[in-house]
């Protein structure tokens, strides 16, 4: 096969990828996950620290996939400069999936280290390697669910995507979820999953972002040759997976696909807890 043309799926693990200390990722927070009110607000932004609103992440098209499978766009209610805001009409029980869509960001130039590693904006005065560009695409995802919390995997097959195997609404401490990391459908393999929880920089003083080469947590997940991880949450509250895929077009060109999936982990088991 033409090298120019073939195919490298990774997820910062044999391709890694740093960007400046001010990356940023994307990130959905529902106010509540288990809808009981019709004040269901969701926030679409950026942050380096979840899941504070750095400034606000914009996309073409915002969906919300219906338990039956079918599709509606949403329409942004608000945006300021930190935050774009939904209020998704929740009418029927079961689980919705609310997705970004892919929002295609900007061109960076990079360089290509002799080790494989991609490094590029303040990152390349201090690494040398073969010039390259980097296009740049985020997507973010949530659940949220009404009444029983029906859950079917529903991938849209386009895009990174981490998929829950089974109800992401059923998350507890000291529980399990298997999910599985797509592209455009396939599961790709050896995917590193940062895991990231809410304020846990001011435990854990966290220096580096997400992205960075050097920054290995201990939480970090590798999918395995179908693509699936388990996750075991540490902590309740909200918790924040993410995935860096990288795909080579040519010598020259690269495209970075990041995906996010918001989760809340309840600190005992099923959901009961919200029944107010």
């Amino acid at each position: 096969m033409n090298t120019k043309l073939k195919i490298f799926f990774c997820a910062l693990t044999f391709s890694v990828i740093a960007i400046s200390a001010r990356a940023h990722v994307p990130f959905l927070k529902p106010n509540q996950f288990l809808v009981l009110h019709n004040r269901l607000v969701i926030e679409s932004s950026y942050t380096e620290f979840p899941f504070q609103a750095d400034f606000a992440m914009t996309s073409p098209h915002f969906w919300m996939i219906n338990p039956n499978g079918s599709k509606t766009e949403l329409t942004p209610v608000a945006k300021t400069k930190g935050a774009v805001y939904l209020e998704p009409d929740i009418v029927e029980n079961g689980t919705y999936r609310i997705n970004t869509g892919i929002r295609k960001g900007p061109r960076y130039r990079g360089v290509e280290t002799p080790e494989g590693k991609l490094y590029f904006s303040d990152d390349t005065l201090r690494f040398a390697g073969h010039k390259i560009e980097l296009n740049y695409y985020n997507s973010a995802d949530t659940y949220v669910a009404k009444g029983n919390p029906d859950y079917s995997p529903k991938p849209l097959n386009t895009g990174v995507e981490i998929i829950p195997l089974s109800s992401p609404h059923s998350l507890s401490l000291g529980g399990t979820l298997s999910f599985r990391v797509l592209n455009n459908g396939m599961p790709v393999k050896n995917a590193r999953i940062v895991v990231a929880y809410n304020n846990e920089h001011y435990l854990k003083h966290r220096h580096g972002d997400l992205y960075d080469v050097e920054n290995e947590r201990e939480s970090n997940i590798h999918s395995d040759s179908d693509g699936t991880f388990t996750f075991t949450p540490k902590q309740a509250g909200l918790v924040l997976l993410f995935v860096t895929v990288h795909k080579k077009l040519n010598d020259f060109l690269w495209e970075s696909y990041n995906s996010s999936l918001t989760l809340e982990v309840h600190p005992t088991f099923g959901p009961a807890m919200h029944q107010h």
